[in-house]
This record gives structure tokens, sequence and C-alpha cells, in this order.
């Protein structure tokens, strides 16, 4: 069972949960507030560059050009 990330468009928190299939419903129960306004978010993920080092990709985070959690970065 694949796992999506959600974020509640009322209060705001971000939670996972199991779905059955891609074609469930991307609108859930928060479990915070208790109400129907969960909303699947694009999920962040990491690649390996070389053979030990990995790279994180992230949609923002402590620097607002490329999500690197150490600051901002070189680009």
């Amino acid at each position: 069972m694949p796992v999506y990330e959600y974020v509640c468009k009322s209060c705001g928190y971000e939670f996972e949960e199991f779905a059955r299939s891609m074609t469930d419903s991307d609108v859930v129960t928060c479990p915070a507030c208790g109400k129907r306004t969960g909303k699947r978010k694009l999920s962040v993920f990491a690649a390996r560059q070389g053979a030990s080092k990995p790279v994180g990709v992230s949609a923002g985070g402590p620097c607002n050009r490329c999500g690197d959690p150490n600051g901002p970065c070189s680009v």
C-alpha cells in the first residue's frame, strides 16, 4: 500500500496516510482537527549522488532557492 503525505487546509497539520490505491480520494479527514480538509501534497524524495552521498530534494527549507537544510546555496 502506498503512503501519501497530506496537509490539512483548515489547521495546517501535516500527516501521512496509507491508500488502498492511487485512485483513492485525495481528500481525507485530518487527525488533528477532524475536518475532511486533508489534501494530498507533493511528496519530497531523496536521490543518491555517487556511492555514498545522499542528496535531498526539497520543496522549500531554510534556503529558499534550493531547500538545503544547512542554509543558503551557492547557486
